[in-house]
């Protein structure tokens, strides 16, 4: 990522716990939210299951739009956008919000 902080630094719990990152967790882990100057990120682990329901809707090669990664059981407070697709491991949703996102909208 931009902040030099990789998905495996980022889970808390017992998987997070020695830097390992599961393959694939048996429910929808999200990660610790990070910032730098812009964006607010996460990562979002999806069980295999999900990861195959997601590519069948991408085939691998786009990012999910909101109602997408919604209706693959992924919860998140409104702003989040899926910005990256994570090769190494196509099944680590990688999500950034803009810091002032809320702000926006009241503004808006």
């Amino acid at each position: 990522s931009s902040c030099g902080i990789g998905p495996k630094n980022l889970f808390s719990g017992p998987q997070g716990q020695g830097g390992a990152m599961p393959a694939y967790p048996d429910e929808i882990q999200y990660s610790l939210k990070y910032e730098d100057d812009v964006y607010e990120y996460r990562h979002v682990l999806l069980p295999k299951s999900n990861a195959k329901a997601m590519l069948m809707i991408t085939k691998g090669r786009r990012l999910l739009e909101e109602a997408e990664w919604r209706g693959l059981g992924v919860q998140q407070s409104l702003g989040w956008k899926h910005y990256e697709i994570h090769r190494p491991e196509p099944h680590v949703l990688l999500f950034r919000k803009e810091l002032n996102w809320s702000q926006q909208q009241v503004e808006g």
